[in-house]
């Protein structure tokens, strides 16, 4: 199969990539994502993207596009970019699913378009290059680009636009065409009325003031991204004579939507926090600010202070790694070219107290077997096969989760809370992480935890979560 042909079958913001761990992780992420249409661009903007189930309404059921229908790791992928753009009711689209190849081919709709496959297809692209795999098994990181094209079956430059962001009234601004995928100057092109060179560049003068929205177009080619051009009178401060509202802001943390336990989608203390700013048409996002304040509740010691992580970044996340046991809130502030800003604060994130944080979590010692298992929380679980083997928490909160798992031949545990006593059966099946129990509402304030182990089966146990 031909480079082309196999970006057929795949499957986007412009931010600065965060860096990122080397091997996937299934928690989420911001990525750039542009999608060109047959005669326009049908969406460019910041997406934040988890793994997710997707479903086109010519398939007949759900599929998991996690990398993992070709062996990959469970982690976020550009066909659920695509997927989670269009669920903001911005565009639709449609696919057929290919069983041989694990993935959407060919692409019947993308937005307004039909698409013939017999002569055209959905271009994929991941960074300026083309895509080595379809965009259900196509991992991507946080501030990757991402870009979906409709295409025929001929060579096509990939159009990438740059040039400044501010002018004054009158000035000449030149901008820069290439095509992304070989660097190469693109004459011929237009951009803002001017054509490129044989240079592939363009002059510009603009008499009035306003916020321009630049893209690059050329028949034969794919759209560029857009450039956004503020231009004020001179002496004006820039991109002040236009813009007076904020970016549009959301945020996201390993709890997922409406917050809750960091082990929803993650299996670690060390957590990425991803927000996405979209100035829609306005001046463009400048940089952002995020702050963390850890929540009086928890475990662990009081803090409600608001702390910086991250000042005056171009960066969509940041890696955060918190205290066993406690709960977080992290406020994000974008600011745009104009200095408007907007600030949105998360729902409370919880951090389970691993079953390795002896400080806080005490086990009755020889009853407990500790096993490594690389999907749990911290990486490790204890087991225990006979009855009375015992945990004990103190915590303040108002409710409490058990994290664990429950097994084929698993037994019963007792939990007691300030004397309270309640009997959690553990025979079943459930994943790693799941929550298997959780209190009855609690007054605020400190408690006591108790945990024994009643036998007739395996208890195993992963974590114990207090909530504020």
């Amino acid at each position: 199969m031909s480079v082309r042909s196999r970006c057929a079958l795949s499957g986007a913001l412009i931010l600065v990539s965060l860096a990122a761990p080397a091997a996937a992780e299934a928690v989420p992420v911001t990525v750039n994502l542009r999608v060109e249409g047959a005669t326009q661009t049908i969406f460019e903007g910041p997406v934040i993207t988890d793994v997710h189930q997707v479903k086109t309404p010519s398939d007949t059921q759900a599929r998991t596009c996690d990398g993992s229908s070709i062996g990959g790791p469970s982690a976020p992928t550009a066909m659920g970019a695509l997927d989670d753009a269009a669920r903001g009711g911005s565009f639709s689209w449609d696919a057929l699913w290919d069983a041989s190849f694990n993935d959407y081919y060919p692409f019947l709709r993308i937005g307004p378009d039909a698409i013939d496959s017999s002569t055209h297809y959905l271009a994929f692209y991941l960074n300026w290059a083309f895509a080595e795999t379809g965009g259900c098994g196509q991992h991507v990181k946080q501030g990757d680009d991402v870009v979906f094209a409709y295409e025929d079956f001929e060579a096509s430059p990939l159009l990438r636009l740059s040039g400044p962001g501010t002018a004054t009234t009158g000035e000449n601004v030149k901008f820069s065409v290439v095509d992304g995928l070989t660097s190469a100057p693109q004459a011929g092109v237009s951009v803002g009325g001017a054509t490129t060179g044989t240079d592939g560049t363009a002059t510009l003068s603009f008499a009035q003031r306003g916020i321009y929205r630049l893209k690059a177009d050329k028949p034969g080619a794919i759209r560029s991204n857009t450039v956004v051009l503020c231009v004020d009178p001179a002496l004006a401060a820039p991109c002040s004579s236009e813009d007076k509202s904020g970016p549009v802001l959301q945020a996201l943390t390993p709890a997922g939507p409406g917050g809750g336990l960091a082990s929803t989608r993650g299996r670690s203390r060390t957590m990425l926090v991803t927000w996405a700013g979209d100035d829609q048409t306005g001046s463009g996002v400048s940089h952002y600010k995020a702050e963390v304040s850890k929540l009086s509740d928890g475990a662990g010691a009081s803090q409600s202070e608001w702390r910086t992580l991250v000042e005056r970044t171009t960066l969509n996340g940041a890696h955060f790694r918190g205290e066993a046991g406690d709960a977080y809130v992290f406020r994000i502030t974008a600011t745009d070219r104009a200095l408007n800003q907007t600030t949105l604060t998360t729902d409370p994130v919880v951090l389970p107290v691993d079953d390795r944080s002896q400080r806080l979590l005490r086990f009755s010692k020889r009853d407990w077997k500790r096993v490594r298992a690389a999907n749990a929380w911290g990486g490790t679980v204890v087991r225990a096969t006979k009855a009375g083997a015992t945990a004990r928490l103190r915590f303040r909160g108002t409710r409490l989760s058990l994290i664990g798992r429950k097994l084929a031949k698993g037994g019963r545990l007792r939990a007691t809370i300030d004397g309270k006593r309640t009997t959690i059966r553990l025979r079943g099946r459930s994943p790693h992480r799941s929550v298997v129990w959780t209190s009855r509402k609690l007054e605020p304030g400190a408690h006591r935890l108790v945990l024994r182990t009643l036998g007739r089966g395996t208890v195993e146990l992963d974590a114990v979560a207090p909530r504020p």
